[in-house]
């Protein structure tokens, strides 16, 4: 290739500096030696040369981006281009390495082609340094933030595409990139689909994308709650077991009454709750003088947690639960969600 890349400058010595004619819109394609002369012809079918105006040149590299020729329009009606005559020994190492020709008229575009090639954040840099105006600048910016975001992109973890993030936040893949880091942080809550696991995600990334699909979701899942009477469950656990319940009432305490401990003796005599305090909140709420003492929440669902523990007596809530047993025959409720009103 060096050899023909030598050459060829000889040849197109008197042409290469010649002022290029008025550009149109980017055209490039595929040219070819003849088979029984020197010449290049390039097919104007498929190529989408149907904007060439007479006196346009077009410039001939081979696939690794070195000048071979370059042709000055002359007809344009005919449906092939043809150059003039090569140097013999230009046709020759053309066809003895088997070069594959490419035509454009762009005089720049073998040094995108061997930028591209090169795939080197470094080469194509230097191109939009050299060319800052070229009708190959935004491909070639594309090219680059591409390489730029791809080692971010194998790495693939949440950081790493946050790292991206703040080095490269104007670069072309920057959106998909987000969106990409984004769903990373939201998948495990939507994989488990429970409204603590959305809470937690929300409270851990408010900004994220899929926030709003969070809150939609959550909103979802608690239309399915069946609407009942604090009081009714009280006095029938047992009608209202499995069921996932929306009821409301006052807060009334949040003591460890009814969790696995010694407070447990002290209400009811003998008494081993299914709940253990290393893992669960106990606390009550009433209504109409009936107080549910049996609720739990997971200590690891940090929104209904600091949704207890922030409120006082009196404060009127919503509560979101499934009545898991009947012990006693009391209702004891694992507490899903809770609305302040």
């Amino acid at each position: 290739m060096a050899g023909i890349a030598r050459i060829c400058m000889t040849a197109l010595l008197a042409t290469v500096c010649s002022p290029p004619a008025v550009r149109g819109d980017l055209m490039r394609g595929g040219a070819a030696l003849s088979s029984v002369s020197s010449i290049i012809k390039i097919n104007r079918t498929g190529n989408g040369l149907d904007s060439l105006e007479p006196g346009e040149i077009l410039y001939i590299f081979t696939e690794t981006g070195e000048p071979v020729s370059q042709i000055s329009v002359r007809d344009i009606y005919s449906d092939v281009i043809y150059s003039e005559p090569l140097p013999d020994a230009v046709a020759r190492q053309i066809r003895e390495t088997r070069s594959i020709l490419v035509f454009s008229n762009l005089r720049e575009y073998g040094d995108f082609i061997k930028a591209f090639r090169s795939g080197s954040v470094e080469d194509f840099r230097d191109f939009l340094t050299r060319y800052p105006d070229s009708e190959l600048g935004e491909e070639a910016r594309r090219i680059l933030d591409g390489l730029l975001y791809r080692p971010f992109k194998i790495t693939g973890t949440p950081q790493a595409l946050g790292e991206f993030l703040k080095r490269y936040p104007d670069n072309y893949y920057a959106e998909s990139a987000l969106k990409r880091r984004d769903d990373l942080y939201y998948l495990p809550a939507k994989a488990v689909d429970r409204i603590s696991q959305y809470r937690s995600f929300i409270s851990d990334h408010p900004d994220n994308i899929n926030t709003p699909e969070a809150l939609a979701r959550i909103r979802a899942i608690l239309s399915t709650y069946e609407q009942a009477n604090l009081v009714d469950i009280a006095r029938d656990p047992r009608s209202h077991l499995w069921k996932k319940l929306k009821f409301n009432g006052t807060l009334h305490s949040a003591l460890p009454v009814y969790v696995e401990g010694p407070g447990v003796g002290r209400k009811t005599a003998g008494f081993t709750s299914p709940r253990k305090a290393s893992d669960y909140l106990n606390f009550q709420i009433s209504r109409d003088d009936v107080v549910l003492w049996r609720l739990f929440a997971s200590k690891e669902d940090e929104y209904v947690v600091n949704m207890i523990e922030s409120s006082v007596k009196g404060d009127d809530i919503n509560i979101y639960g499934i009545v898991f047993s009947n012990l006693g025959g009391a209702p004891w409720i694992d507490v899903h969600d809770i609305e302040k009103y």
